[in-house]
């Protein structure tokens, strides 16, 4: 406010208008971004193309992410922080040790279905041998071993209530649901050819989640 009335100085909306247009700038290239570097992977990927997506020019690139590397490295974080924080919204934790197992279960199916950017990002950042990943090793880190350590709580409270037969480490049960989560990704087109099934069906999907869903169950002892 000023001596005048209840509304901003010209200048002070001017900037506040900047800071919004600057705030949206950067996050269109970072989206642009993500969506190149899962078309092409880093090595092919193209900054012209990136810019022009993102409706801008390519000092804006540099001006926000320094370089492609530093935009890459940007746009790996983005597909984590995204992860975890959908993680966090769901309610695994405070359920009864089969629902939030069940619910973990079929939230990570669905995740690596439904967001496709996240699984295309991490296939090629291991084709690029991690090297991205290592400069943020610790910021990945720090965010995933409060999920583990929930994970595990779960897991203890359902032995501990006879819901579960075993108690599993948290870590490698994680692993095992992403994994039964994601090869019917990261290989659909030779699966589908060699077994002759569309596994991107609504069929095979619907029947896919069931069956992990019991794998999992059946490995923890649940009847």
């Amino acid at each position: 406010m000023n001596d005048r009335g209840d509304f901003p100085e010209p200048n002070a909306r001017k900037r506040a208008k900047r800071t919004r247009n600057s705030a949206k700038t950067k996050e269109d290239i970072l989206n642009a971004a993500i969506e190149e570097f899962c078309a092409y992977g880093y090595a092919g990927a193209n900054t012209t193309r990136i810019v022009s997506l993102a409706g801008c020019n390519i000092r804006m690139l540099y001006h926000y992410f320094d370089n492609k590397d530093g935009l890459y490295i940007a746009a790996l974080s983005r597909v984590y922080e995204e992860l975890r924080s959908s993680e966090e919204a769901t309610n695994f934790w405070n359920a009864s040790p089969h629902d939030g197992i069940v619910a973990l279960t079929h939230f990570t199916f669905d995740y690596m279905r439904e967001n496709r950017r996240f699984p295309k990002m991490i296939l090629n950042e291991n084709l690029n041998q991690g090297r991205a990943a290592a400069q943020i090793a610790q910021v990945i880190y720090t965010t995933a071993r409060p999920f583990i350590e929930k994970l595990d709580s779960l897991l203890a409270r359902g032995q501990a209530e006879g819901v579960f037969l075993r108690r599993p480490d948290a870590l490698h049960l994680y692993l095992t649901i992403l994994a039964l989560s994601f090869i019917h990704i990261s290989n659909q087109h030779t699966l589908s050819a060699t077994f002759g099934v569309d596994l991107t069906s609504p069929g095979f999907l619907r029947e896919r989640k069931e069956h992990i869903t019991e794998v999992v169950l059946s490995y923890l002892g649940v009847a």
